[in-house]
């Protein structure tokens, strides 16, 4: 931070900066280093600073005198309508939340959506101030001087340490006097591509503004749903989805298509593949937040078996399993409730038992 007197460096503004200057570079700074919402060290100090900064800098008439004598009124109150209450501490608008539902594809890829909201805003008709067109607020001394050796400094009783009042007659009738009001409001919220399920992303600056005084609003948070996929499922930037595979394929091998978040890809399948073998596509899955860099899609893959064969089918995989066993078949099939059949394995058990053979695990 500059040196304590060095207002204009405080708020980083030049000298001859316009009053919205000043407030928008006094909301920003009181922000960042408001108390509440920074737990550095230093933070109270330079808020306090920033604080003292402008309530003299936002003061015309303090910020005469501290342009021409280089300090300001030292006997000045609270400030009016634009000052920022009681104690030297600005009051921060609170933060208001709301919630976005998007599709696992949006949720991937990214999107632009909108959400409603409805903050506390100050009063357009009365800018504010909760007094009509032509009203003045009346000002109060802001604070009573208790003498008795001490010099204790506490908030007037009418006004609450704001500075000035306003009478009943001469309200805002579209704020009732208090200067705020809820406006609906749509938002345009930007879903990053690569957003999980249960994210919260934030607005600053689009949440209520205070109750009282001018200080800045808070800010909006967003949670995101994101709605299952009906095929994939997902763990952080990494994409499963099951494959079933021909049982013929699982034995010779070949390729096959899949689908990914891209769309279909083609993915080669080596001979001899087992039940519960896993192919990784590397950079398949999900872009990660904040990152060039990508997940990997995990392929499960299921060997399907038929259900029945014709004659010609079984005749070929009798002769298969003659071959593979060395004998042919000691007895044709026979109904599952025959005697013995209970405990003989079938021949798409043994086949499976057959390939389930220790090998290098080349597919992962």
């Amino acid at each position: 931070m500059a040196r304590a007197d060095d207002y204009y460096s405080i708020l980083g503004v030049k000298r001859d900066a316009s009053q919205s200057e000043i407030k928008k570079s006094y909301y920003q700074l009181a922000k960042k280093y408001h108390p509440d919402a920074n737990k550095a060290e230093d933070a109270k100090e330079k808020f306090i600073k920033i604080q003292e900064a402008y309530d003299t800098l936002s003061d015309e008439s303090k910020r005469k005198n501290y342009d021409q004598f280089g300090t300001a009124d030292p006997s000045g109150g609270f400030g009016g309508a634009e000052g920022s209450g009681f104690g030297g501490y600005m009051t921060v608008g609170e933060d208001i939340e709301a919630s976005i539902t998007v599709s696992f594809e949006n949720a991937v890829r990214g999107t632009a959506t909108s959400v409603t909201i409805t903050p506390i805003v100050r009063c357009d008709p009365c800018q504010g101030s909760g007094a009509k067109k032509g009203a003045k607020r009346h000002t109060m001394p802001g604070a009573v001087y208790s003498m008795g050796g001490f010099h204790v400094r506490q908030p007037c009783q009418a006004c609450h340490g704001e500075g000035s009042t306003i009478s009943k007659a001469d309200q805002c009738g579209s704020c009732g006097g208090k200067g705020r009001v809820r406006e609906r409001k749509t938002i345009e919220v930007n879903v990053p591509a690569g957003c999980d399920n249960g994210m919260r992303m934030q607005i600053p600056g689009a949440g209520d503004v205070p109750i009282e005084g001018e200080g800045p609003p808070g800010d909006l948070y967003i949670r995101v749903r994101v709605l299952p996929s009906k095929i994939f499922s997902r763990k952080g930037a990494d994409v499963y989805y099951n494959v079933d595979l021909p049982f013929t394929t699982a034995i010779l091998g070949g390729k096959i298509r899949v689908p990914t978040v891209d769309g279909d890809v083609e993915v080669t399948i080596k001979p001899g593949t087992q039940p519960g073998d896993e192919l990784r596509l590397r950079g398949k899955g999900i872009k990660r937040i904040e990152s060039s860099r990508r997940g990997d899609q995990y392929l499960s893959l299921k060997v399907t078996l038929p259900t029945s064969l014709t004659d010609k089918q079984r005749k070929l995989v009798e002769d298969f399993e003659h071959e593979i066993l060395g004998k042919p078949r000691e007895a044709p099939p026979t109904g599952k409730d025959a005697p013995g059949d209970e405990h003989k394995p079938g021949f798409f058990s043994r086949l499976k038992n057959e390939f389930k053979k220790p090998k290098d695990d080349e597919s992962k």
